[in-house]
C-alpha cells in the first residue's frame, strides 16, 4: 500500500491525498472503516474515497481492507514485547507516570478507532440477543468475563468461555437463534475462533468481534469489528483498552432497558443480602466496627 500511494500521490486531488494520508497513518481503521467513516474522518465524500480506492489500484474496498490490515504485525512474540518494555522501564521511579501517560493515550485514543455506527450496532446486538456467548482466551479471558458478568448483573443471560475441546463444544452447542457472540481475540487467532464463527454462522447468530490488530482475519465473516487502540508501542496492555470498551457497552445495553438493568441489579443484592444474612460489607467506620465486634450493650 505504502508503494502504491507513494507512485500516484501526484495524481491525487486534494480529498485524495486526505484519504491516503487517512490509509498510511491509520491501517488499522482502513482494515475495517466502511467508505462513509473514512470518508468522515478525512472530511471528504464516499464517492472520493472510492475514486481513490480505485486510483490505487485496488478492485474495492475489501482488497484495501486486506492492504491496509497486512501494514501491520499481529502476530507478536510476548518475549520480545516484555524486553522491550523493560528497556522504557530502566527508571522505576518514573515506571507509574510513564505507564499511566501511555494510558491516557491509549484511552484518548479509544473513540477514534471505533466508530459510532460500530458501537451502536454491537450494543444493539448484545441488546436484542436471548443469551450471549462470550469467547476469550489467555490474557483475553478476564475481559470475557467483565461482559459476560456484567450483562448477567443488567437482567440478561451470558455465559463466558476460555475452553476448549469437548468443553467447548458443549458450550457452542448452547448457540440457539436469538443468540448473539462475542470474540474478545485482542493478537492471536486461534482454531477456536474459526469454529465458533462458523457456527454462529449456521444458526444464524450475530457475531461481534472485539480486538487490536485482527479485524482483517474475521472482518468477511462477522457482523460488527470493534478495534482498539494499539498497544504495540505503549507499556499498558491490550485489555485496559478492551476494559473500557466493555464498561461502555454495558452502559448502552443498560440504557436500552433501564427498568430491566436495575431489577437486574435488585434481584443480585436481594440475593447476595440473604446469602451472608445481613449486610454485605464491614462498617468502614471504625467505631462503629467495634461497637458491632462488642456486641449489643448490656
Amino acid at each position: 500500500m505504502t508503494k502504491r500511494i507513494a507512485q500516484v500521490r501526484d495524481q491525487l486531488s486534494a480529498g485524495g491525498l486526505r484519504v491516503v494520508d487517512f490509509f498510511a497513518l491509520h491501517p488499522a481503521e482502513a482494515s475495517v472503516f466502511s467508505a462513509q467513516e473514512i470518508a468522515r474522518r478525512a472530511e471528504v465524500s464516499d464517492a472520493t474515497v472510492i475514486r481513490t480506492v480505485k486510483q490505487l489500484g485496488y478492485s474495492g474496498l475489501g482488497e484495501l481492507r486486506r492492504a491496509a490490515a497486512a501494514m501491520l504485525n499481529p502476530v507478536r512474540d510476548p518475549e520480545q514485547t516484555l524486553a522491550e518494555h523493560l528497556t522504557q522501564s530502566d527508571d522505576t521511579s518514573q515506571l507509574l507516570a510513564k505507564i499511566s501517560l501511555d494510558a491516557a493515550q491509549l484511552v484518548r485514543s479509544l473513540p477514534n478507532t471505533v466508530p459510532a455506527d460500530a458501537f451502536e450496532a454491537a450494543a444493539g446486538t448484545l441488546a436484542k440477543a436471548s443469551h450471549t456467548l462470550v469467547v476469550g482466551y489467555g490474557s483475553a479471558q478476564p475481559v470475557a468475563d467483565a461482559l459476560a458478568l456484567g450483562l448477567r448483573r443488567i437482567g440478561r443471560t451470558a455465559t463466558a468461555s476460555g475452553q476448549t475441546g469437548y468443553n467447548f463444544a458443549d458450550e457452542l452447542g448452547q448457540l440457539r437463534a436469538g443468540s448473539s457472540l462475542v470474540l474478545v481475540a485482542p493478537l492471536r487467532h486461534v482454531r477456536e475462533h474459526d469454529v465458533a464463527i462458523a457456527e454462529a454462522a449456521r444458526i444464524g447468530c450475530p457475531i461481534v468481534l472485539i480486538t487490536e490488530v485482527l479485524a482483517s482475519h474475521f472482518a468477511d465473516r462477522v457482523d460488527t469489528v470493534l478495534v482498539t487502540p494499539s498497544t504495540e508501542t505503549l507499556l499498558p496492555s491490550s485489555p485496559i483498552g478492551h476494559l473500557l470498551l466493555v464498561d461502555a457497552l454495558l452502559l448502552a445495553v443498560a440504557a436500552a432497558d433501564p427498568d430491566r438493568a436495575l431489577d437486574g441489579w435488585k434481584a443480585t443484592n436481594r440475593l447476595r443480602g440473604e446469602i451472608v444474612e445481613g449486610g454485605l460489607d464491614v462498617p468502614v467506620n471504625r467505631s462503629i466496627a467495634e461497637r458491632a465486634a462488642r456486641g449489643p450493650l448490656e
